[in-house]
């Protein structure tokens, strides 16, 4: 289901809001068009993690994968210039009956209390202008055409700074029309005073052993990103830089450091209308510690069989010792301890349509991890509408 989002997120992104083939229009009429589209992702994994007793084994459990409800919008507002909305929702599929009568809270998403993307904006000849919250501009260039799957992915430099939670949310982008082949987008992801600090990573820095704290930065501070494309005939080329000025590392003695930056370059090549190819570099440039540098070259291809598709993706991750604790923290050897590390990702994946809304999905995938954590393999069902 990621693949299917990810279109959608490409036509916000170009300042198209055309609906899907699985959407409903609940109203059209006088220049005002709204949507309803969604999906009901379940599926079973078996993964290996580390226990409570310090112990690493497999864990398997059925499983929401993303279950989705989501509104998007446009209004004609004249010839030259359309606004335009979307708003998408989580909810847990596997656990919805009871939970709120069991006492349960609403940390795990259940209800429509987890939200995704949502933004607003303008759209027009001159290109797009967004504000709010959506995929950050390096997952969407950079990473997903190598590794865009369903469940298990190769890891990213975005992983290393806590996920998405973060460089997704408070976000204003300008994106240009593609002229002569070549696109941009620039944008900022601003937090303000009177947001409070937020601790991430805080399960790696415990794993590792670190003494200080990740968080996103006390007061207003505003990051800056931005990123380039090129398409040619069946070959985009893209780079994308994120200078990550919103986060950073507060050691024990209250001594505070910047995060770091992000790079990334992507060349994807559409060999057919059933055969992708994409290469990517991305790295995070550390500065949280010396020697924290992570750099990772990945390769995926993506095939359409027919009756779905056929996928896989090899990367090499190259870290640097400090950079160690954050992508294989039960390696780590301590700050300035140790020496350098690589790993080899492999992922391996197909889906099988059962019809235009309905597919099946397996996935297995190994990260070369200490005790092999992370690694493991899962199979689900999704239905889109």
């Amino acid at each position: 289901m990621k693949k299917t989002l990810l279109a959608t997120a490409i036509a916000g992104a170009l300042g198209t809001m055309a609906a899907g083939a699985q959407a409903a229009t609940v109203y059209n009429q006088d220049g005002s068009k709204l949507d309803v589209y969604g999906n009901v992702q379940l599926g079973w994994r078996n993964v290996k993690g580390v226990q409570d007793d310090g112990t690493v084994h497999g864990d398997d459990d059925l499983f929401d994968n993303g279950s989705t409800v989501g509104f998007r919008g446009e209004h004609i507002i004249n010839p030259d210039l359309t606004g335009y909305f979307r708003a998408e929702f989580e909810f847990n599929a596997d656990q919805q009956k009871g939970y709120y009568a069991a006492g349960g809270s609403n940390s795990n998403g259940s209800g429509l209390s987890k939200g995704d993307q949502a933004y607003l904006g303008l759209t027009g000849d001159f290109g797009d202008v967004r504000i709010g919250s959506w995929d950050d501009l390096l997952n969407d260039w950079i990473q997903d055409p190598v590794s865009n799957n369903e469940y298990f992915s190769n890891t990213t430099s975005g992983s290393d700074i806590g996920g998405s939670t973060y460089r997704e949310a408070n976000k204003i982008t300008y994106t240009s029309p593609i002229t002569g082949g070549l696109q941009f987008a620039v944008g900022t992801r601003y937090y303000g005073d009177a947001e409070d600090t937020q601790e991430f990573q805080n399960n790696v820095r415990d794993r590792a052993g670190l003494t200080g704290q990740f968080q996103t930065k006390d007061g207003g501070n505003a990051a800056l990103f931005g990123g380039l494309r090129y398409m040619v005939g069946d070959w985009t080329l893209a780079a994308v830089y994120d200078d990550l000025r919103n986060f950073e590392y507060v050691e024990a003695n209250g001594d505070d450091h910047d995060y770091g930056q992000q790079f990334g370059l992507n060349a994807t090549w559409q060999m057919s209308d059933d055969l992708r190819v994409a290469a990517k570099w991305e790295q995070v440039h550390g500065e949280w510690e010396d020697d924290a540098n992570a750099n990772r070259y990945g390769i995926g291809a993506r095939y359409s069989y027919g009756s779905g598709d056929l996928y896989g993706s090899y990367q090499y991750v190259d870290a640097e010792r400090n950079a160690v604790a954050l992508i294989d923290p039960d390696s780590f050897a301590g700050v300035d301890q140790g020496s350098d590390k690589s790993y080899n990702e492999f992922i391996l994946g197909a889906t099988y349509n059962l019809s235009s809304q309905m597919y099946v999905w397996l996935e297995g995938a190994k990260y070369d991890r200490e005790e092999n954590v992370g690694d493991g393999f899962g199979t689900g069902i999704a239905y889109s509408f």
